[in-house]
């Protein structure tokens, strides 16, 4: 026998198909209007750039900056190229990071680190003024009040080497790895580093006593000693006569004394 049909309920079931068709169209219908409108949104003009933030300079002009990124005030703020203008920002020596951001509705934030300059090497030609890179931001005759650590016994720079250029003579790097491990305090007191052999590094301190510190490493454990010796040289009244301090062995340093010869080892407790 065949299947007997209500026709009742097949009416139904086309009734629930049809309604359920009109529900789709009307979902397709509705999120049709709500992207149009979206859409419409984000054209408007609330969203065109009003105020440019630049921040985390202190050498280069925000003005410079602004210039860079290619963003201008009026444009949409979702046309502004935030990767281009990232390209062109570090285009700038002085840049060393650039992030760009949007903040909406209004508002491009351009977020710099600046390059700090460390060390000035001393050359006949020029001081080379250079980061923790190595890499050249200034080239000049005088430090002009620059707060650098002077380095010397560094050969093999060319003259007409290009300001961005990173320096690649291997007392370089020497150098900025010594004054990488200085605090405030060292800082303060050397005055000058000769690295003219790389493993008899001599630091020249401002008490006018010259300092040997073997090679690169522990330099905090070697200046802490020879500031424990210059300290009870001082207390005894006899730091003008010191000639040089050798603390390339830290447990074992030297004192050396104007026109005598190198003293006995001095008691580290």
């Amino acid at each position: 026998m065949g299947k007997v049909v209500s026709f009742e309920a097949e009416v139904n079931k086309r009734k629930k198909r049809r309604v359920g068709s009109l529900a789709w169209i009307g979902w397709v219908c509705l999120m049709l209007i709500a992207l149009a409108l979206g859409y419409g949104f984000a054209q408007s003009s609330i969203f065109n750039v009003r105020s440019i933030e630049v921040n985390g300079v202190s050498r280069i002009p925000k003005e410079d900056i602004v210039a860079l990124s290619g963003f201008t005030l009026g444009e949409h703020i979702y046309e502004a190229n935030l990767n281009k203008a990232q390209t062109m920002i570090k285009t700038n020596l002085w840049v060393e990071q650039v992030s760009v951001e949007r903040r909406l509705p209004s508002t491009l934030v351009i977020n710099v680190t600046e390059r700090v300059p460390v060390a000035a090497i001393i050359t006949q030609d020029s001081l080379y003024i250079v980061d923790f890179s190595g890499t050249l931001l200034l080239k000049q005759k005088l430090l002009d009040g620059l707060a650098v650590i002077a380095v010397s016994g560094i050969t093999g720079i060319d003259p007409e080497v290009k300001l961005g250029s990173v320096l690649e003579p291997e007392g370089v790097g020497v150098a900025l790895a010594v004054i990488r491990q200085m605090d405030e305090r060292s800082a303060a007191v050397v005055s000058e580093l000769d690295v003219s052999n790389t493993q008899d590094i001599v630091a020249h301190l401002s008490y006018g006593v010259d300092c040997h510190l073997g090679d690169k490493s522990d330099f905090a454990k070697k200046f802490s000693v020879a500031m424990e010796i210059l300290d009870s040289e001082r207390h005894k009244g006899l730091l003008e006569s010191v000639n040089y301090i050798d603390v390339s062995l830290p447990e074992q340093p030297v004192l050396s004394y104007l026109n005598l010869e190198p003293q006995e080892p001095w008691p580290v407790y």
